[in-house]
């Protein structure tokens, strides 16, 4: 280990030699929890062995998004393990039903014999729906990550708890899991493997079978954005090494189609080539596209090059939407809401995310779906730190529907509440802007050199810290750039290119205002990364 490596773990809280050992090459068996330390655990595996051995009907229910897919593909791929295929998936479309449990979807599994739903990703927020479930005869193990429904009691907040026959998510309270922070992928994954764990035997499954499965937990565990340290990171870790030799069909042709190397396959390849791909069916389609291509079948490599194409479409969708914004009108509103008809329900995230990112806002924003009257939103929150769940929760009567997590959710509105909703949201968010955690804005520097000192060894040593992400960043460094010429590239010429010495440095989709400031500026910050097709490392812009 370097000392450059040792400076950057010591920056990140990483300190003495075993933390550092240990942060570099995590040893599974003891870096990873014992999964009957959550909650509801022993009797989630108990109530499936019953359901097995009696043949009932079981449904997956999932998310349609790039945890709640992957999560689906862990457990159809532990069903089969096992030999049982008396079951099925189910994932809601993202514009005809939206996020969560639905009743109707509960009348059809009755209608089907269902006796027992297991969710991944979704649930702990839909109360209503699994009381229903269980009256209609149908056990709910609950597997979500997302945060309950809070209700403040005399001052006490007490979290509502969906009654299911089991809920197995790290958040609740009581629960004494040591990694709070899985993501729903992980945690319908971890489901699977304490099942294993005490039925492996019976049904003659090769002890670390289920480690196959983690190239579906590496997937989700990076593109929902959860804290890549502690078991997560270890998750992290070990899924690239088996994204790296997958043999799902479908899986090898979109990163082909993405041209990405297997062999080399990273968080970045992760985050801004497969999850986009896996999330365009969700947003342009149906999700169970997605689902389909993650499978390990011949037909997968048919919807991994359907994903291709709606990518593509999403790309322009998107785009045209951000042109028609205007960000004078908004810059200065504490809370943005902004919507258009003409918007699918598809693109909302992403146009919320690209608001967030220029101008720090939190930002719900809606479009139509197939029912004019019911328009559908996406919010994320801005550098103020707000809490998504309990913005909303304050509104829930004007909601249709709405969930998520702390930063990130959806809803659903009627139309005719629009206006309504934008002034309720404003006036709750008015009131509890004093207990938010703002977030840390300005960008940290790791280091400054020259770019002569820009070298595959350095990319190896900093490259060590890997997987980056959310609690463990990448390291920024400064590069002199008094001296640069300055390209742009791609269908509308939208990514820009920096020749700072015999360096590349570049950005993706930058805007006039952008190109303008990059034009200006003496000095550039960014991370290291390689470059594929030059075959050499260069520098991603921040």
């Amino acid at each position: 280990m370097t000392d450059l490596v040792k400076q950057l773990l010591e920056k990140r809280g990483v300190v003495g030699e075993e933390a550092q050992k240990k942060f570099i090459a995590p040893d599974w068996e003891k870096d990873t929890h014992d999964p009957f330390l959550m909650k509801g655990m022993d009797r989630a595996v108990e109530r499936m062995q019953k359901a097995i051995q009696n043949k009932e009907k079981i449904v997956i229910y999932h998310d349609y998004d790039c945890d709640g897919i992957p999560g689906g593909v862990v457990l159809y791929d532990f069903f089969t393990s096992i030999g049982y295929d008396t079951f099925s998936t189910y994932v809601p479309h993202r514009h005809n039903e939206g996020y969560g449990i639905h009743l109707h979807a509960i009348d059809r599994f009755v209608e089907e014999g269902v006796t027992l739903m297991i969710t991944v990703d979704l649930g702990i927020t839909n109360v209503k729906e699994i009381a229903y479930a269980q009256e209609k005869g149908i056990d709910v193990i609950l597997t979500d990550h997302h945060l309950p429904i809070e209700e403040n009691i005399g001052g006490d907040k007490r979290q509502i708890i969906p009654e299911a026959f089991a809920v197995i998510n790290t958040k609740q309270r009581d629960c004494v899991y040591p990694e709070k922070m899985l993501c729903g992928c992980a945690t319908a994954w971890k489901l699977a493997h304490a099942f294993l764990v005490k039925y492996r035997d019976q049904y003659k499954v090769p002890a670390g079978y289920e480690k196959w499965w983690l190239d579906m937990v590496a997937i989700s565990t990076i593109a929902d954005l959860v804290p890549l340290v502690g078991e997560n990171r270890v998750l992290a870790i070990y899924g690239l090494k088996v994204l790296s030799k997958t043999k799902r069909q479908g899986l090898q042709r979109i990163l082909k189609n993405a041209k990405v190397k297997p062999q080399s396959v990273s968080e970045t390849d992760i985050a801004f080539s497969i999850a986009p791909r896996l999330n365009a069916a969700g947003r342009m389609s149906d999700p169970v596209e997605a689902f389909k291509a993650l499978l390990n079948n011949d037909e997968s490599v048919f919807y991994a090059d359907e994903l291709e194409r709606y990518n593509k479409q999403r790309k322009s969708e998107t785009g045209d939407a951000h042109t028609s914004i205007n960000f004078d009108e908004i810059k200065d509103k504490e809370l943005v809401v902004i919507g258009d008809e003409k918007w699918g329900p598809g693109i909302l995230g992403l146009i919320a995310t690209r608001i967030v990112e220029k101008t720090g806002k939190t930002t719900f924003v809606w479009g139509m779906g197939e029912d004019t009257h019911i328009m559908k939103g996406s919010v994320r929150a801005g550098n103020d730190g707000a809490n998504i769940v309990n913005l909303m929760n304050r509104c829930d009567e004007l909601f249709v529907q709405f969930g998520g997590h702390e930063e990130a959710g959806g809803f659903a509105v009627e139309k005719k509440n629009l206006k309504k909703m934008e002034r309720e949201l404003l006036k709750v968010y008015k009131e509890q802007i004093n207990t938010f955690k703002k977030k840390q804005t300005s960008i940290e520097i790791d280091f400054q050199l020259e770019t002569e000192r820009i070298t595959t060894q350095l990319y190896r040593e900093i490259k060590s810290l890997a997987p980056f992400g959310v609690a463990n960043s990448a390291p920024i460094i400064k590069v002199p750039a008094r001296e640069k010429r300055l390209k742009q590239f791609g269908d509308r010429g939208q990514h820009i290119e920096i020749a700072v010495g015999g360096v590349s440095c570049i950005q993706f989709n930058v805007d006039e205002e952008r190109k303008k400031f990059l034009e200006d500026q003496n000095e550039l910050m960014g991370t290291l990364e390689w470059d594929p097709f030059k075959n050499k490392v260069r520098v991603r812009l921040v």
